[in-house]
């Protein structure tokens, strides 16, 4: 048991060494990237302090957890893009890791959730996440990392739907918090517009 925990953990360690990958291709230096197991610790206190203000009746210990597992996924080639487009391998990679522990079932079926989107804690967790996102590509705006001119460029990849109304950005995260809205629900979508006034 206790060999499980120890190998297992040296596994989940590697996100430390797995890179966003979107932060380079909007210009961030490689050296300010930050890593998946960066964008973990970020999403869940964040996670905490939206339930610390709001009190939204969630089991935080499960998101906590949620968080953490709908990660595994980027150990797996080491670029964390190249997941997306193979769903199913990279299912079968995080049950891979999950099986090495014996008292799996709950972490499995909080996996599950995530996949399925079925769960108020699950929606939460998605969100989260990309609210995370979002105030990271402030934080590299606001400390002169992340460029209007480099932002424009990369709304050239947006679909036209968002293209269409973006073409008036003032500030390099605008493209960002406007993109990841169509996910929000009312109080991430509030969240939002509050890191656009920053």
């Amino acid at each position: 048991m206790n060999s499980n925990i120890i190998n297992t953990y040296f596994e989940i360690i590697k996100l430390k060494e797995v890179l966003r990958t979107g932060w380079p291709e909007v210009g961030i230096t490689e050296s300010k990237v930050e890593s998946v197991m960066d964008h973990i610790g970020g999403t869940i206190f964040l996670a905490m302090l939206i339930d610390s203000e709001k009190k939204l009746g969630l089991n935080m210990s499960k998101v906590y957890e949620m968080i953490a597992i709908n990660e595994i996924k980027k150990i797996e080639t080491n670029r964390e893009q190249s997941i997306a487009n193979n769903t199913e391998y990279s299912e079968d990679f995080v049950l891979s890791i999950l099986n090495k522990i014996s008292n799996n079932e709950r972490l499995i079926s909080e996996y599950d959730e995530i996949k399925a989107k079925n769960t108020e804690e699950a929606k939460f967790v998605i969100m989260v996440s990309k609210l995370e996102s979002d105030i990271q590509a402030k934080k590299y705006e606001l400390d002169g990392e992340f460029t209007l001119e480099n932002a424009k460029k990369d709304i050239e990849n947006y679909p036209e739907d968002i293209k269409a109304n973006l073409t008036n950005i003032e500030k390099a995260s605008d493209g960002w918090l406007t993109y990841d809205k169509k996910y929000y629900d009312q109080l991430f979508t509030e969240l939002s517009d509050e890191i656009k006034k920053r």
